[in-house]
């Protein structure tokens, strides 16, 4: 199990003096391309549906802490069902899964967009987006193509361009490990793995930004800035797996503006579940030799 750690903002001081010098669009760029840069974050770790279309796995535990997926959900192939059925037979008896962000692996989109902060910041040729949970990055190259044979990696090969006031980043060559999933109730992929990702800055008043203590973080984890009342990020993402899915799927995702300094969690391996606030049972050494007792 893994426990995460918010380091204080002096930790992060060298990483934060380079990111100021370049979270600005460069000089003279061209008036339609929005400005994404800043820090954005959110209180949820879950995927909203679409207006119209197929949605994400839901949830059908009744708990937002106890992550039992629809496994009866048709667009799932058999062997994917039966995946996401077993994961939540365990998180039933109140244990939690393995899944790659509570074992500090890489996660990769759309499952990173569950992390809490988000930062983007843009250049002509790449955007960089920099996300909360164990230092994890991905990066965009801009305006290029897909390699024919992209080397699977965790993140996979993301090139992206504009489209009016849209950041569209497309994604293929994910690479297909152990725990790696699309989503927190660990639903599988394989290599034919293809995700759209849409990033835009919309209208959202602050009266209906996400409440505090929801979908995983609590109390004094808010990350929202309250008082801002400008626009905030939304990104819509369409998931393809012909291996997975009997048909594409899409969700969104709403980054308001975060308070404070980009926060750094630390995931370390140990035995506190830190969503159902206990300790795992684990073999306890009962020698003297071992114990010192």
């Amino acid at each position: 199990m893994a426990r995460f750690v918010s380091l204080a903002s002096m930790l992060i001081a060298p990483l934060l003096a380079t990111v100021f010098c370049v979270t600005a669009l460069p000089a003279g760029a061209s008036e339609s391309v929005p400005d994404l840069s800043g820090v954005w974050g959110r209180n949820t770790i879950d995927f909203t549906a679409p207006p119209s279309g197929k949605g994400p796995i839901k949830n059908i535990s009744g708990s937002r802490n106890v992550m039992v997926g629809d496994y009866n959900d048709p667009m799932l192939k058999p062997w994917a069902a039966e995946i996401v059925k077993k994961n939540g037979e365990i998180a039933r008896t109140g244990d939690a899964f393995p899944t790659a962000h509570n074992q500090c692996w890489p996660e990769p989109p759309p499952y990173i967009l569950g992390n809490q902060e988000l930062q983007v910041l843009q250049t002509p040729d790449t955007v960089t987006m920099m996300f909360s949970h164990s230092g994890q990055i991905r990066r965009i190259r801009m305006n290029q193509q897909h390699p024919a044979h992209p080397a699977p990696s965790w993140y996979g090969d993301s090139v992206g361009h504009y489209e009016g006031d849209t950041l569209v980043v497309d994604t293929l060559g994910i690479k297909v490990a152990p725990l790696s999933s699309l989503d927190r109730y660990g639903t599988p992929h394989t290599e034919a793995l293809h995700v759209v990702e849409r990033y835009r800055m919309v209208e959202q008043a602050p009266a209906i930004a996400e409440p505090r203590a929801i979908g995983g973080f609590r109390g004094n984890d808010d990350a929202i800035d309250r008082g801002y009342k400008g626009k905030v990020l939304r990104v819509d993402f369409t998931v393809e797996d012909s291996g997975t899915f009997n048909m594409p799927w899409s969700g969104s995702v709403v980054y308001n503006h975060a308070k404070g300094v980009f926060i750094e969690d630390v995931c370390a391996e140990n035995v506190h579940d830190y969503i159902m606030n206990r300790d795992s049972a684990v073999p306890a050494a009962k020698t003297a030799l071992i114990s010192g007792e």
